[in-house]
């Protein structure tokens, strides 16, 4: 990417730096939006049936991550996933397939299960009708007092079902469903590299947030708080230089690691490390200690001597020990946030070695709340036995920690979600930099239109939302 006369004011120590970046992103001042995509009402994120129709039109008609194939690993094992007043199954076959099925008992409508387990028949504990791993009809007591039953009819209704890298995904609605491969677009081909097949979560944990669904999206779409909510990263990550794209129905942005803010003057270098390996922040991937010989007299780095370039060496000397392939990702990737965001819901950092996980979901019925699942994977070490998986939990956001970064962002979503509701508030006001927030509303209208969403072609930075 390079620098064009109306960014280069602006990030002139991209270059000075050695900042990396992929083609198609850009920075914010290469950016325009239209004044109407810069506003958007309060009521998309406060009315009651704004949300119903956001819960019949979205999230019944889009591909949304259930599990992953790791957290159902035998023949019978299954996960519930919910979204609203949907329940689903997520089951592994006998054939080893991945299916996911209505969680509803076909006769009287109980839920068949609860989240998770194993099972080697689908049985209702109702009255006990049940169904094989595959969704055929197994059994019916009393099955000589049903009228007009076949097997053919009374299989469970299934969901259509996608895997990508480790990742199982779902779409309600199977007929309607596109490929997933479609869905995703260029994102498979992006993060190849970093082999999110191989990772393994370490936390997993649902919180339930007093914000909007999108209020707690667009809290991590965009780097502009930074500065106020989170100024323990400023010595460490350059939010300035941040660079963004949109992709089909999502969107990314390149966070440098291992620099300092431009926000800043005359950051020692030190300090910039130190900040860095600062321990509870959901944007830190594990560093080892600087060591003495590192320092002169003055305690200044020795040479030529950069913070970043000595963490990206140490991260991938680090990798390769451990038994991991790190050819597929620059220099730079190993240290910096490669920040994803797959509609509606998913929201990723990704790092060598590791990535945090937010799948954030709407509370049925009610617009100020939402679920908010925390996943934090490492690649665990190739040369030792796999790690058992993490047992899923609860947890409450007002008494929990979840790292110093977490806690920032979850302390202040709720004041957005009562300010969002104020007489004199009408809209919300975006500015270049959160052009990844102007594309989340663009691909929510169209689909609250019930229009075709062209995932093929790359989404243009401009243009005006319906």
């Amino acid at each position: 990417m390079a620098l064009t006369d109306n960014s280069r004011p602006f990030h002139a120590n991209a270059e000075a730096y050695g900042l990396e970046y992929p083609d198609g992103v850009r920075f914010a001042e290469d950016i325009a939006l239209s004044r109407p995509e810069t506003r958007v009402p309060t009521d998309r994120y406060t009315s009651p049936a704004f949300a119903h129709r956001e819960h019949e039109r979205l999230w019944k008609q889009v591909w949304q991550m259930a599990c992953r194939a790791e957290d159902i690993p035998d023949p019978g094992d299954f996960r519930e996933y919910t979204i609203g007043d949907q329940s689903f199954l997520i089951v592994r076959g006998d054939d080893g397939a991945i299916r996911a099925f209505a969680n509803a008992c076909r006769h009287r409508g109980n839920t068949l299960r609860t989240g998770a387990g194993s099972c080697r028949q689908i049985r209702c504990r109702y009255h006990g009708w049940a169904w094989t791993l595959d969704g055929r009809l197994a059994d019916i007591p009393d099955r000589h007092l049903t009228t007009g039953v076949t097997d053919d009819d009374y299989g469970l209704a299934e969901a259509a079902v996608g895997e990508w890298a480790g990742f199982v995904f779902l779409h309600p609605d199977r007929e309607a469903a596109p490929p997933l491969a479609d869905f995703l677009g260029a994102l498979p081909g992006q993060l190849a590299g970093y082999h999110l097949d191989r990772m393994r979560a370490t936390t997993d944990v649902t919180v339930r947030l007093a914000c909007n669904w999108k209020v707690a999206v667009e809290a991590f779409l965009e780097v502009y708080h930074v500065q106020k909510i989170h100024p323990q990263l400023m010595p460490r990550i350059d939010d300035v230089n941040t660079a963004f794209e949109l992709i089909g129905e999502h969107s990314r942005m390149i966070v440098p690691y291992g620099v300092p803010s431009m926000r800043l003057d005359d950051i020692d270098p030190v300090r910039t490390f130190r900040a860095f390996g600062e321990s509870g922040s959901a944007h830190t991937p594990p560093v080892a200690a600087l060591p003495p010989e590192l320092f002169d007299e003055q305690g200044r780095l020795v040479g030529d001597l950069t913070v970043r370039a000595y963490l990206m060496e140490q991260a991938r000397r680090r990798g390769e020990a451990m038994g991991h392939d790190y050819s597929g990702l620059t220099d730079g990737q190993m240290i910096d946030d490669w920040h994803y965001y797959v509609f509606p819901g998913l929201v990723f950092n990704t790092h060598a070695g590791g990535f945090y996980l937010f799948r954030i979901r709407p509370e049925l019925g009610d617009p100020d709340f939402c679920r908010f699942d925390l996943l934090i994977f490492r690649w665990p070490d190739e040369t030792a036995p796999p790690p058992e998986r993490v047992a899923h939990t609860e947890a409450d956001a007002a008494t929990a920690s979840f790292g110093k970064v977490l806690d920032q962002d979850f302390a202040n979503l709720p004041g957005v979600q009562r300010g969002l509701h104020h007489d004199r508030l009408r809209e919300v006001t975006l500015l270049t930099s959160e052009v990844r927030i102007v594309h989340l509303h663009r691909v929510l209208d169209r689909y609250l239109a019930g229009e075709d969403v062209d995932v093929t072609e790359p989404a243009e930075l401009t243009g005006d939302r319906a």
